[in-house]
């Protein structure tokens, strides 16, 4: 799932040099994290959260396929906040 979500968002962000995801597993609930630069969030945000809905709806689609029962949240961070 994170190759997945570092290509999907890797074709959404201007500076991918700044992209940064990570994984956090608790046996419940894997959860991913994704820093963009400042300039990038509303890129990768979209216009009313359309494309941060398709981006968890393929993620959450491929986990299904590959068996996975968990859920995953995914959330978004810029620079300024890490």
């Amino acid at each position: 799932m994170k190759a997945l979500l570092t290509y999907v968002s890797s074709l959404i962000v201007n500076e991918k040099d700044k992209l940064v995801i990570k994984e956090q597993d608790d046996g419940f609930v894997r959860k991913y994290t994704v820093n963009v630069a400042k300039t990038d969030t509303k890129s990768i945000i979209g216009r009313e959260g359309m494309t941060i809905k398709a981006i968890r709806s393929m993620v959450s689609m491929a986990s299904i396929n590959k068996g996975i029962k968990k859920k995953i949240p995914i959330e978004i961070l810029d620079d300024e906040c890490v």
